[in-house]
């Protein structure tokens, strides 16, 4: 059995034409081994319904229908915001019990859109908000899980990922991420925006992400501590589709772009379990070469990219939402070290965005291609600091991070930096901050 799932501002009736071709019998579609296609529709432009919701009615749906819940008895295809959907439902079910085989993400939003806040906005509302069943809503709260640096996609790649048992492994789920790397034309190419499908960004679709805790809240001056995890892969095969947008990766209207994406999208379809990892390393090969190949084209789009998403605490585990993130190379003293210096804050940070819901979370998008290129001496070092408000010497409370003395710096060498910073990637980084009080903040006085 197979289900499809839409995305934001869709409904079922776009993949019609997706499910037609797939039910076709070989070589052109994967009839042989699919007796039944559903397709499931949901509202996603109420302002009142979050995800929550959506897992809650999808799982009454599913009942509904009488869709199977034995452990890997139906495969599924998910369009970009069906890929928040369907793995939150996932989550909620024991790790070997989950009902899906073969998952099929074509574009997912794993960890955000940079168009999901502008659907807010009062283009957004002119734009899409007729489809609504309530006059010129968006579906404010599913836009907010969608919006870059969400707490929602943090969280939920938490619960699901970031787990010593995780449903993403060759026994369970085996998952398939197909995203393109080409923009919309016409009009509709105001939306493009450097690495991504015109939609999603290419690294925000990938789900082998990875976290890092850097822990600056012991002694000043100090070195921080590092803790780093990678999500295990062996259960996630992924490559970025040459020539493809958000819309046309989906086969459906006139189909895909190219040939190849068809062939794909049967593939992780009918993939065995026996030959998941031969898939993987496939897909694998598959990215590199369309990386080459894009590598050759003029201009940023086609460069490739790391997701970063940053959240700062203090020990207090309170959040701290006014702070700058600093990047320079080595001491930022000598002319040339400026000039490196300027050259990342202007051509290898290509955007910013605070989550609007929550400021601490906050996105970076790293141009790894360009950073890599400004590091050629083996002494140089890329250094990260942060700065945040309030600072204690102007006041009764606060952090210590104005000098050098105040806070250490992460220091890394060019190997560390391609470690840290990798392509078509999403890195999640906690920053830990110790909080400091004046002594007269409480004193004890005698009689």
């Amino acid at each position: 059995m197979l289900v499809i799932i839409h995305g934001w501002s869709d409904n079922y009736s776009s993949f019609r034409a997706l499910a037609k071709r797939l039910a076709s019998p070989l070589p052109d579609g994967i009839g042989a081994r699919v007796a039944e296609i559903h397709l499931g529709d949901y509202i996603s432009l109420d302002d009142q319904v979050t995800f929550a919701d959506l897992v809650e009615a999808m799982d009454r749906a599913w009942t509904d229908a009488g869709l199977p819940r034995k452990p890997r008895s139906v495969d599924a295809v998910v369009h970009s915001t069906g890929g928040l959907v369907i793995r939150d439902w996932m989550s909620r079910f024991a790790v070997d019990k989950v009902p899906i085989h073969r998952l099929l993400m074509l574009a997912p939003a794993n960890f955000g859109s940079p168009l999901a806040h502008t659907g807010r906005s009062v283009i957004g509302r002119a734009v899409k908000g007729w489809k609504g069943t309530r006059l010129f809503e968006t579906g404010a709260q599913i836009l907010k899980g969608l919006e870059l640096a969400s707490s929602y996609s943090w969280q939920l790649a938490e619960r699901d990922l970031f787990v010593d048992d995780s449903v993403f492994a060759p026994s369970r789920v085996l998952c398939t991420v197909l995203v393109g790397n080409t923009g919309y034309s016409g009009i509709s190419a105001v939306a493009n925006k450097p690495g991504t499908d015109g939609t999603v960004r290419v690294s925000t679709a990938n789900l082998a992400a990875a976290r890092m805790l850097i822990d600056f809240s012991h002694e000043p001056g100090k070195a921080p501590r590092i803790d780093y995890q990678a999500v295990d892969a062996a259960g996630l095969a992924f490559t970025v589709v040459d020539g493809e947008d958000h819309g046309s990766i989906t086969a459906k209207g006139r189909g895909t772009n190219e040939s190849i994406t068809w062939s794909l999208i049967c593939g992780a379809l009918m993939v065995p379990d026996t030959g998941f990892e031969a898939w993987r390393l496939r897909l694998k090969s598959h990215c590199h070469q369309v990386s080459l190949a894009a590598a050759q084209r003029s201009g940023d789009h086609f460069q490739r990219y790391q997701n970063t998403v940053f959240r700062v605490f203090d020990n207090h585990g309170e959040s701290v939402t006014d702070y700058i993130i600093e990047f320079y190379i080595n001491d930022d003293r000598t002319t040339r070290e400026r000039r490196l210096t300027k050259v990342i804050q202007e051509e290898v940070i290509k955007g910013v965005h605070v989550f609007s819901g929550e400021k601490t979370y906050r996105s970076l998008l790293i141009n790894c291609d360009r950073l890599y290129e400004l590091l050629p001496r083996p002494e140089d070092r890329l250094r990260i600091s942060i700065t945040a408000y309030p600072e204690v010497s102007n006041g009764k409370v606060g952090y210590r991070t104005y000098t050098d003395d105040d806070i250490g710096a992460l220091s890394l060498s060019l190997q560390q930096v391609r470690d840290m910073f990798r392509p078509h990637r999403t890195l999640l980084i906690t920053l830990c901050l110790k909080r400091y009080q004046q002594e007269d903040v409480f004193r004890f006085k005698p009689v």
